[in-house]
């Protein structure tokens, strides 16, 4: 495969927005992510990194700390002589569990998509998820959502999300919409900080059928607690993987994910 030497110019580069309560690093990162599950090629050089600094209007430290994190994924390489690298993506999928459904599905070259099985508003009581027990009595938008990375079905989410400061959560169209870009855009708030538990399961009926497994092939449940950077949690959430041929990873993160 040839290489392209790449510049700026030919990058759809999305400036940064200071005002935004997404880091910049962050925000940095996750448009060249998209870019490398979508235009990008394996083997396409990047522009250098002070090149790409003045593009997103931001400090060289700042586009050093994306770039670090799309290495420690894989996703490209600094070559001596050769500057930054496109890598070719791996045959198999992994999950890292610091990171939403969303970026996942788009860090693997995916387009996520949900169907929301049960949604209902309510208060936060004493059968909510341990984390949130601190809310007792707080308003509540409880989510069920069955996830998919294009057109397979790869997850079942249920979700309790304390309410107080996003009330009209429950609004949105959550077939359609990421719940993380939602609080992020519409109430600015960000998430920095996901706690995650692992433990695995073996598929029931209603869980196959949905899955398109078999009743008792293994699965993965992972429950996960986001905190806001007050570090306040804001929702807890209990998925359910298959775990037939994807990889489940835990990274450490530099800062606020």
């Amino acid at each position: 495969m040839s290489q392209r030497q790449l510049h700026t110019g030919d990058l759809p580069i999305r400036v940064v927005d200071p005002a935004s309560p997404i880091p910049l690093y962050h925000q940095v990162e996750t448009n060249l992510r998209e870019m490398i599950g979508g235009s990008l090629q394996p083997e396409d050089i990047l522009p250098p990194e002070l090149e790409l600094a003045r593009a997103y209007g931001v400090g060289r430290h700042t586009m050093r700390m994306a770039l670090s994190r799309l290495v420690a994924d894989s996703l490209i390489v600094r070559k001596a002589g050769r500057g930054t690298v496109v890598q070719a993506r791996h045959d198999r999928m992994e999950f890292y569990l610091d990171r939403s459904f969303t970026r996942q599905m788009a860090d693997m070259g995916r387009r996520a998509r949900s169907r929301v099985l049960e949604a209902a508003t309510g208060t936060i009581d004493a059968s909510a998820p341990p984390p949130l027990l601190g809310k007792l009595g707080a308003p509540c938008f409880r989510l069920s959502r069955l996830r998919f990375g294009d057109s397979e079905p790869i997850g079942l989410q249920t979700t309790t999300i304390v309410i107080e400061q996003c009330p009209a959560l429950p609004g949105f169209d959550f077939n359609r919409e990421s719940l993380y870009d939602v609080l992020a855009r519409e109430y600015r708030l960000a998430i920095t900080e996901i706690r995650h538990a692992a433990s695995a399961a073996i598929a029931d009926d209603l869980q196959a059928k949905l899955l398109q497994i078999r009743k008792g092939d293994p699965l993965l449940v992972i429950k996960t607690v986001a905190y806001l950077d007050s570090g306040e949690p804001i929702e807890a959430t209990t998925s359910v993987y298959r775990a037939d041929h994807y990889e489940y990873n835990i990274r450490d993160t530099i800062g606020p994910c």
